[in-house]
């Protein structure tokens, strides 16, 4: 056919057509095949390599967060200026290393000028109160002298206020009046703290001692204390408070009492030294009766006694043997002078010290039985009774006392340790239990 003639032939110079060989055709269409290839490629004639997927969890650990990976650093995620970002108001005393930082105490300048008016509109009697219920100050004073201050220098710049003059004398004297005040209740934390710290038998000797220190305004300072923890129920404290109180109310009246005679004092002080010069343990307790027979274990000798054996007792220059022979003098005093108290006021103090109500109504009955009183039963006890009378007739005496925040001498200074809130409590319930039955 002219096709198949066509494609095995060729045609030369001069026009004429001569076959091809099968090896020439073979040759001729592979070279024409390449130089299609050359001229015209074609896409999917070329093979891509295969990309292989990345697995984030084979990947090295850069985080919680998969970045991708570039010159083997993680990528950087979003910034943020933590300086833009809102910062609490800063409050006086925010910079001291030595001072523990807390922002739940309002240290701004319109706070101390709330305390200012307050304390403008209070009269400096009132002052101790509201330092001592505030359990803040400590932390306040140095910021609120220092608002103060500042608003001295600078009362020409206030427009609020018409006469500068007298304004800055005003606020001048504010400043130095709570600045005494402060240093006043300062003292009187300090004192009261080392009350707490004493041993009870101490106390007799340690508050005449320091007597000019237990002034009207240090009372009235424990007072709002007592009022402060009652709020905030801590039983506890309350306690501890109204007992030191008590009993330093106690020492203190007694101490007067003596003081008032300069005789009586000078008395008290040679049968202190009579005490002293006795040979044997059995010879001071002897001695010690006998005054007790004749009247002459007052209050003025039991003070003497009390300022000796504190000074005995804390210093540590004095011999232990010493030490104990003043323990032995001054505990037979105070039994002695216990036992020479109204024998109601015994009895009541060994009621209150139960705590169940059952068993102090069995005490309270064989209290109120008759029957012979003695002393000394089995080396420590003593066998009393009393009349149902006589007991509420005491019982409303220190009530009573309570009520007047005084203690009387005649019960020995020791109804001062039964006027803690929870006592005369206990006290009422006694009460209204004798009245009943």
């Amino acid at each position: 056919s002219s096709s198949s003639s066509k494609s095995s032939s060729r045609v030369n110079a001069f026009g004429k057509s001569f076959p091809r060989s099968r090896q020439a055709q073979n040759h001729h269409q592979r070279q024409r095949r390449q130089r299609q290839t050359l001229q015209t490629p074609c896409a999917s004639s070329k093979k891509r390599p295969k990309k292989q997927r990345e697995n984030i969890y084979t990947m090295p650990d850069i985080g919680t967060t998969p970045y991708q990976m570039k010159d083997d650093l993680p990528a950087k995620g979003p910034e943020f200026d933590l300086s833009q970002k809102k910062q609490p108001q800063p409050y006086f005393g925010a910079n001291d290393e030595n001072k523990e930082a807390t922002t739940e105490i309002d240290m701004s300048p319109a706070m101390f000028d709330k305390l200012i008016t307050i304390f403008r509109s209070k009269d400096e009697d009132e002052w101790i109160g509201l330092l001592a219920s505030s359990e803040k100050w400590y932390d306040l004073c140095d910021g609120l002298f220092a608002r103060i201050e500042e608003r001295v220098e600078k009362v020409d710049e206030d427009p609020a206020v018409k006469n500068r003059d007298e304004e800055e004398l005003l606020l001048a004297r504010l400043l130095r009046k709570l600045k005494e005040t402060h240093a006043r209740c300062t003292s009187y934390r300090d004192l009261l703290q080392e009350l707490l710290e004493k041993d009870d038998d101490v106390l007799e000797g340690f508050v005449p001692s320091r007597r000019g220190e237990f002034t009207a305004e240090f009372f009235s300072y424990v007072t709002h204390k007592i009022e402060r923890a009652h709020e905030m129920k801590d039983v506890e404290l309350t306690a501890n408070l109204a007992r030191i109180a008590s009993r330093v109310l106690g020492i203190v009246e007694q101490f007067d009492e003596a003081s008032r005679d300069q005789q009586l004092l000078d008395t008290a002080a040679e049968n202190f030294q009579e005490l002293l010069k006795v040979e044997t343990i059995q010879d001071m307790d002897a001695k010690i009766d006998e005054l007790a027979s004749t009247g002459k274990l007052d209050p003025a000798l039991m003070l003497t006694a009390a300022k000796a054996y504190m000074s005995v007792k804390e210093s540590p220059y004095v011999e232990e043997e010493v030490k104990d022979v003043m323990v032995h003098l001054y505990s037979k005093m105070r039994d002695t002078v216990g036992r020479q108290q109204p024998k109601e006021v015994r009895i009541l103090k060994l009621v209150l010290s139960v705590d169940d109500p059952i068993e102090q109504r069995n005490m309270l009955e064989q209290a109120f039985t008759p029957g012979p009183e003695l002393e000394n039963v089995d080396g420590n006890e003593d066998m009393l009774w009393c009349a149902p009378e006589s007991m509420l007739q005491t019982i409303d005496v220190i009530l009573k006392t309570r009520e007047q925040s005084v203690v009387k001498t005649s019960l020995g200074g020791d109804a001062a340790r039964m006027m803690t809130p929870e006592i005369i409590e206990r006290m009422q319930g006694l009460k209204n239990l004798i009245e009943d039955q």
